[in-house]
């Protein structure tokens, strides 16, 4: 089976952002098949820029092709748009050249990425598989990030649109599942299939202490983001919270990554004269376990809109594969996973008191953070392994390409 795998932010373990992609592909490869990435140029996504609008390369036996469009999360929302829609044409010249595809297999976001999906499907009768990692445009719709009207119907109905062609539709969690059955009122297959946690790249006995003290961090309790900085993630949150435990010597607040909201943090910081928040540059993929492992505490932080309780953020699954508790800024179903197996705590959406009581209370229970973590591992291993749902998905891509093959036939007949 010859999959095409529509990503626009594809990355590889090089980059400093999540690797679902490039984890499932190597995963099918294995297994036989054969893979071909259709991707753009994300500015933290690992991989190396070329000559000409379009490059192929392989990577770990992936086939990758390259359009010249251009993507960083520090982009205005106006240069974001015009990326997207290069994306989708350049990448909608390239599905209908492409030869040997089976199956075509989409995910967002951009939404847009379904736009070839579709065309391939119209204009060559190729299944495709759509999946959803952020409910698009609800999401940008409640952030307030698209207010024009006509923007807002256009991507309601193209959302509803590719919904409706897809073959099959992949939720990156529960809230998503039932997002996506609010909009596609006809019954369709939706698997939810999370993000997954790589075990052996974050592992437990994975040893920190040469971290510690080379950002000198001594017997400080480490509480981590690892990750994005723009509207989304709201870290002014963190930086409230650490100016409300300011007295606590040893409660120490780092945050690594980038991204647009990154010099209001730092001048916010700077105001407020923390010294108990360190911000540090985004670092590779290969880079992240030992920084996890020299941490106590992982967080994952939202801003206050309710549809992002839905997320599936690739730093929660780091955090337990790396044995870490979890403290989350807000509930849903990941917050359930956690304090259902003593991995961790989550706090009424956006709820500076409760997260600053989380906080203290792991302070005065560090005894307790072993075992948290030892839960968390546990947690991966069972729920989320990367195997195991790499596997669920191809089953799900062979199943949709063998009932559109009998479905032939039959007409044929």
């Amino acid at each position: 089976m010859h999959i095409l795998y529509i990503h626009q932010h594809f990355a590889t373990p090089e980059g400093s952002t999540g690797t679902r992609s490039y984890e499932f592909a190597r995963r099918w490869i294995k297994q036989g098949h054969k893979v071909t990435v259709l991707t753009g140029y994300y500015d933290i996504g690992g991989l190396q820029a070329g000559q000409g609008a379009i490059q192929r390369q392989s990577i770990d036996g992936i086939n990758i092709i390259i359009v010249a469009t251009k993507y960083s999360n520090k982009q205005s929302f106006f240069r974001r748009i015009i990326s997207f829609f290069s994306f989708l044409v350049l990448a909608t010249y390239i599905c209908l050249r492409e030869q040997g595809v089976d199956v075509v297999y989409a995910t967002s976001t951009p939404l847009t990425v379904g736009i070839p999906a579709m065309s391939i499907k119209w204009l060559r009768r190729k299944p495709f598989v759509f999946e959803v990692r952020d409910q698009w445009p609800e999401i940008p719709i409640e952030l307030g990030i698209i207010r024009n009207k006509i923007m807002i119907k256009f991507f309601l109905w193209l959302e509803k649109t590719i919904y409706k062609n897809s073959s099959g539709i992949v939720a990156l969690s529960p809230g998503q599942a039932d997002g996506i059955r609010k909009v596609l009122t006809e019954d369709k297959e939706i698997a939810v299939i999370p993000n997954s946690c790589d075990t052996t790249m974050f592992r437990s006995d994975i040893e920190g202490s040469a971290i510690r003290k080379e950002y000198g961090w001594g017997d400080k309790l480490v509480f981590l983001h690892a990750g994005a900085m723009g509207k989304a993630n709201s870290l002014d949150f963190v930086i409230e919270a650490a100016g409300k435990v300011r007295h606590k010597d040893d409660i120490h607040f780092v945050l690594i990554g980038d991204g647009v909201e990154k010099p209001a943090l730092i001048k916010k910081i700077r105001e407020e004269g923390l010294t108990n928040v360190e911000l540090r540059g985004p670092v590779s993929k290969t880079e992240l376990p030992e920084i996890f492992a020299a941490s106590d505490v992982s967080m994952v932080v939202f801003a206050n809109y309710p549809i992002l309780e839905h997320n599936s953020a690739n730093k929660f699954f780091d955090s337990l594969s790396a044995g870490k508790p979890v403290l989350l800024n807000y509930s849903g179903w990941q917050r359930k996973i956690l304090e259902d197996n003593g991995a961790g705590f989550g706090c009424d959406l956006y709820d500076i008191d409760e997260f600053v009581e989380k906080v203290l209370y792991l302070h005065s229970h560090r005894e307790d953070l072993r075992k948290m973590g030892e839960n968390a591992r546990r947690v991966a291993e069972k729920e989320f392994d990367r195997n195991k749902l790499a596997a669920q998905t191809l089953s799900m891509i062979g199943s949709i390409l063998e009932n559109r093959e009998k479905a032939d036939g039959n007409c044929v007949k």
